[in-house]
This record gives structure tokens, sequence and C-alpha cells, in this order.
């Protein structure tokens, strides 16, 4: 009885607390944080999840989940150029936003959903503030 307490109690404190998803190694946080360009014929993009605390946030290009962000989490692809639709997905919804990438572009989303709200909102950064939102953060674990 006392270990069938103990779990519940741990799986309760576990859904109170911040979301989280799996964190890439120090040397991968470390090697996007220099901002390097994209490799010749790319652009590169970082999505970044500047708030303190909320819920897990699918970022999708197109159709396509290219991650999830956490509170203070950030990824960075690199892809070919041309229009692209961008949205974010939290468990109750979806707003698209687009974006035009040039060859050797860096540019910097935030992705986040606001204490109170019910939906999430993709929107590109400038640059300073977008570094400044990968600079805080952590760099989540991109699925393969």
């Amino acid at each position: 009885m006392r270990l069938g307490f103990l779990a519940g109690m741990t799986l309760l404190l576990a859904s109170c607390g911040t979301a989280q998803v799996a964190m890439a190694p120090p040397d991968q946080d470390a090697a996007g944080k220099q901002f390097n360009l994209p490799p010749p014929g790319l652009a590169a993009v970082y999505f970044y999840n500047p708030m303190d605390s909320g819920p897990l946030i699918n970022v999708m290009q197109g159709a396509m989940v290219i991650g999830r962000l956490a509170p203070l989490t950030w990824i960075r692809i690199e892809t070919s150029p041309g229009w692209y639709t961008m949205r974010c997905v939290t468990w109750s919804s979806a707003t698209p936003s687009s974006i035009t990438l040039a060859p050797g572009d860096m540019r910097f989303v935030e992705v986040e959903r606001p204490t109170g709200a019910a939906a999430c909102a993709i929107q590109e950064t400038g640059p300073d503030a977008g570094r400044s939102g990968v600079l805080s953060g952590d760099r989540a674990l991109q699925p393969q």
C-alpha cells in the first residue's frame, strides 16, 4: 500500500511541474549557440520558447513536426529556401504563420503559449530578440 501511495504521489507531482522534453547533449546546445551560418544553399531557423512555464508545444513546418518545445527550450533546423507555413500546436490549439527563406538566411521564430491563453502563438522575431531567447534556453532534442 505504501509503495502504491508513493507511486501515485510521484505521478501527481510530475504532472504539476513544468512540461519537459528530451534535451540535446551539452555540446549540441553550445554549438547551436554559436549561431553559425547554414551550409551553402540552405537557410537556418531557430524556434524558441521564452516562457518560464507552460505546456509542451509541437512545432510544425507544413505538415511535418520538426520538434517539441518546453518552456525555455529551442531547436534549430536547416532547410531549403522557399515559402513555408509554420504552425505551433498545443493540446488544444494550432495557429499558422508563414516565413520565406533565402539561401544563407538565419531567422528566429518565437513560439509560446502565454499564461491564460487558449492558443499558442508563433511569430518571427528580430535577430537580437531571437539570439537572446536562444541563449537563455537549452536545446531540445529533435526527432530523427
